[in-house]
């Protein structure tokens, strides 16, 4: 532990080798060089409860997106530690007191410090963010918000709105509206993945910006999805038709008996093309047997090769279109005969395959 009266000492110890990897930097409580801007130094925030401490980063990534567009100079630790050393900087933060974080923000040749802490007990997360003024050692600013049931996505944005509040005193809006209509009463609608209620939903849905997945399920429908993108202060509108799984079931019992019937059709066509064909073969033939010159015998029999293959083609075509179209029936009148009880099944065209969807 670094105690506040030592914490001088040992940030002037470390502004050596600052001074060595930039020498052109500025002195400590001066702008930044050549920008004429104050530098913020965002500290990787602390966790206590059952946070995970891969959100130490995470959250001050947030913090410094929070502080962008001010007029300040960000760095951030993952640039702090590149210079000083992850020991030496993890020296520096042992102490937790304003006066000692300011010392260390000075090492860092920074007159603003970011510091935040997260802290998660069951299902309640508590952020708090502080801006450190670190000439005079003190706390300029305080903001602090609590998160039921917490997403990571969610804390991430609650400390880029405190750091955007501690630094200019003012709320930032990142949250967009949706509204959700669907056409059938008592649908189940989940977004992102938490159940929201059933149809018809009262009022509208507020969602963080950025891309949110909307499901609609209800029995003897088909599953209805979106995903789609809200801007910050936008008001998005969704409207969902479910198609019930029995008009697919009768659309598909359609489509087979337009197939059989057509597969019929083509079986009678390439029966009279057999026949026509393999009379027409015969008669070249007999005129084969007849020829009196060589010349006509040769041209008599090509004649009736050709005629002979046509009608082959023809007999195969016929057997094909037969065997479908006696499938193809089948299948209609066991899928009527299935009409008959409650839809079980729905087989959905999706992309280059298909989705099938019911009871098995």
């Amino acid at each position: 532990m670094i105690f506040p009266k030592n914490a001088a000492l040992l940030a002037a110890a470390l502004a050596l080798p600052l001074a060595a990897a930039a020498p052109a930097a500025a002195a400590p409580g001066s702008a930044a060089p050549g920008t004429g801007k104050m530098r913020l130094a965002v500290l990787d925030f602390t966790l206590a409860g059952s946070a995970h401490p891969d959100l130490a980063r995470v959250l001050s990534d947030g913090a410094a997106r929070g502080a962008e567009g001010s007029d300040l100079v960000i760095v951030t630790q993952g640039e702090v530690v590149a210079v000083l050393g992850l020991d030496r900087l993890r020296q520096l933060l042992g102490c937790g007191d304003d006066r000692c974080l300011s010392e260390t923000s000075r090492a860092l040749d920074a007159e603003r410090l970011l510091s935040g802490s997260l802290t998660i007990l069951e299902r309640t997360a508590l952020l708090t963010v502080r801006l450190i003024d670190t000439r005079e050692g003190r706390t300029l600013a305080r903001a602090s918000t609590s998160l039921l049931d917490a997403t990571e996505k969610e804390l991430v944005d609650g400390a880029r709105r405190l750091a955007f509040e501690v630094i200019t005193g003012k709320r930032l809006d990142t949250s967009g509206v949706m509204r959700i209509q669907v056409d059938r009463p008592g649908a189940v609608v989940t977004l992102d993945g938490k159940e929201i209620g059933l149809s018809p939903l009262t009022g509208s849905q507020r969602v963080l910006e950025g891309p949110h997945t909307v499901v609609i399920q209800k029995d003897g429908y088909v599953r209805w999805s979106t995903t789609l993108s809200v801007a910050a202060g936008a008001e998005v509108p969704v409207e969902a038709q479910l198609i019930p799984i029995k008009l697919l079931g009768e659309r598909a019992r359609s489509r087979l008996w337009y197939g059989a019937y057509a597969a019929t059709g083509v079986a009678v066509l390439a029966v009279g093309g057999g026949l026509v064909f393999n009379k027409m073969a015969q008669d070249s033939y007999s005129r084969y047997k007849n020829a009196s010159t060589r010349t006509d015998a040769s041209r008599f029999h090509d004649e009736t090769r050709q005629r002979t293959t046509l009608a082959s083609v023809s007999w195969g075509v016929a057997a094909a279109s037969a065997a479908g179209a006696g499938t193809m029936f089948i299948l209609a009148m066991r899928a009527d005969a299935k009409a008959a009880e409650a839809p079980r099944m729905a087989v959905i065209p999706v992309g280059s395959g298909v989705v099938v969807q019911g009871e098995f």
